[in-house]
């Protein structure tokens, strides 16, 4: 199975790229940033965007037929490297002890100035997961 994933809101059909690839049982998804649906940002501090990012890296693994529990590997943006502490903490809210994915975080400037953070990730399904981690 090669699949295009688009999720409305997260991705248009004028977008350049999709909301994800499925390729297989793997999972590519594309860098999800704290817009809201209109394309407005959501949060002003690291931990808010982080927050909004990893619910709509959620949707859009949902849309593909995963959860952020098949995530096998990420790739975090930060345009602050004094946000790092702040962002792990969150981070690990989502991503407990028994499923931490692999991780690159670089320091980059994003492409609105109002971006805190970015998340790109990519995900195994068929691997007999059926529940996400999700911070209450």
């Amino acid at each position: 199975m090669d699949d295009i994933v688009d999720v409305p809101g997260v991705t248009t059909g004028t977008s350049p790229y999709p909301s994800a690839r499925r390729v297989g049982d793997l999972v590519f998804v594309s860098g999800q940033v704290s817009f809201d649906d209109t394309g407005n940002v959501v949060g002003t501090d690291v931990v808010e965007q982080t927050r909004h990012s990893l619910t709509r890296l959620d949707r859009v693994l949902a849309a593909a037929g995963a959860t952020l529990h098949d995530i096998a590997s990420a790739t975090v943006y930060l345009a602050n490297a004094e946000d790092a502490p702040r962002f792990n903490e969150e981070w690990m809210r989502w991503f407990a002890a028994d499923h931490r994915p692999a991780r690159a975080t670089v320091v980059a400037a994003l492409l609105d100035p109002q971006l805190l953070v970015e998340i790109q990730a990519v995900a195994v399904t068929g691997r007999g997961s059926t529940e996400g981690k999700e911070a209450e």
